[in-house]
């Protein structure tokens, strides 16, 4: 077990003991978002043969003596295969979408053509390939359509539906319980009592694991009843791949969290890491599942989501996301020294100048408000200076899956 170690330390112990999830079949209707299990190849060009980019005419080349007037054949419409040659002279109404007949040279977009007596003149000069969709020329035989542990989006999804993929292999979701041992909180829909105060770090914890692709299915809190926490615990990891314990990480020199995961069983990965906010943090696995220890504060509970949740969950869809970093300037600064890693919750933009970033208001741990509109980390280096308004600094964009 490591003690005392340093972020990138614990994130790498994670991602080397987090489990890679089974795959399962779904609807192409259902898959947006989810991480793709398999390569898929295209098995015959798209489009599968030339098709109208408009409605209009397709023309064949001149006849014999030049003339610039064409005989019109005939009209296709959607669905039809065209049965006849389309020869020297000829011309043939035709929809966007819509096979061509084979000879043609161009297509002429109906409000660009006159037509007299059956015959038809282009008002535009007739350039071979024009308004022609050619077969292949989106996709041809052979070309890898997904990629193996890629995001599906809605693109990938018409492109599946076009040749006729029904559904698609996908690794499983990852399910993630929460379990507060903070005995002084209550659910977030019940009215607390003098002392009390309502959960926000389960509905934030379930938030966050479903902009990640997991699913959240079960939130907890050890209350003042009979059930013990180690049973309740195990009841949870029955349900769940992560269980994410809230509170409990240091009380009065004591570490209920870890005890708890001592208790069952469950090998210690790390324990506390030297960063602002929720420094009192570990990780262990149990039987394949992964259990954390966040701070039952607020803000110390999300940015240790960030940090250390986040990745396995990622990891177990095999995704490879990290948080990026990029230089930002920093709007407003922040007037605290940092004696460790301090991550402060911000909310970046682009702007002529290039990325910039505001300190959020209320970044005590215990507040909330630092997380309304945060989409960043500014990570502030041990033994650093108050941060300047105007000041270059580093952040880690808090990126989701959808």
């Amino acid at each position: 077990m490591l003690i005392n170690t340093s972020l990138e330390e614990a994130q790498m112990h994670i991602i080397n003991h987090t489990p890679r999830l089974s795959e399962e079949s779904i609807s192409i209707l259902m898959a947006v978002g989810r991480i793709s299990a398999v390569d898929v190849f295209a098995d015959s060009d798209l489009p599968a043969c030339q098709q109208s980019a408009v409605d209009g005419y397709a023309v064949a080349d001149e006849d014999e003596k030049g003339t610039d007037k064409y005989c019109i054949t005939g009209h296709l419409y959607l669905g039809d295969t065209p049965q006849v040659l389309l020869e020297l002279g000829q011309a043939m109404g035709v929809l966007t979408g819509g096979n061509l007949p084979i000879g043609t040279k161009a297509v002429v977009p109906h409000e660009k053509v006159e037509i007299k007596d059956n015959y038809l003149s282009s008002m535009e000069l007739i350039k071979a390939g024009n308004n022609i969709k050619q077969a292949g020329e989106d996709y041809v035989r052979g070309d890898q359509l997904v990629a193996r542990g890629s995001v599906l989006d809605p693109g990938v999804i018409s492109l599946l539906a076009a040749y006729g993929k029904a559904s698609i292999s996908v690794y499983r979701k990852p399910r993630v319980a929460v379990l507060c041992l903070s005995r002084h909180v209550v659910p977030w829909e019940l009215n607390p009592e003098p002392g009390q105060i309502r959960d926000s770090n389960g509905p934030l914890l379930s938030a966050l694991v479903i902009q990640d692709g997991g699913i959240p299915v079960s939130i907890k809190i050890a209350g003042k009843d009979d059930t013990s926490v180690k049973t309740l615990a195990l009841d949870l990891l029955e349900q769940a791949d992560i269980l994410i314990i809230t509170g409990g990480t240091y009380a009065q020199g004591s570490n209920e969290a870890r005890l708890l995961m001592e208790d069952l069983g469950a090998e210690l990965l790390y324990w506390d890491v030297p960063i602002q906010p929720g420094s009192h943090t570990g990780a262990a696995i149990w039987k394949s599942h992964l259990l954390f220890a966040l701070s039952g504060n607020p803000a110390a509970c999300a940015v240790g989501y960030q940090l250390f949740a986040a990745p396995a969950i990622r990891t177990m869809q095999r995704l490879t996301l990290r948080l990026q970093s990029v230089k930002a300037r920093c709007t407003n600064g922040f007037p605290k020294k940092s004696g460790s890693r301090r991550f402060i919750r911000g909310h970046a933009s682009w702007d002529e100048e290039g990325w910039k970033v505001a300190v959020l208001p209320g970044q005590k741990p215990s507040m909330i408000s630092s997380l309304v509109n945060c989409n960043a980390l500014i990570d502030m280096p041990a033994e650093s200076p108050l941060v300047e308004a105007g000041q270059e600094v580093s952040i880690l964009f808090l990126k989701s899956l959808y």
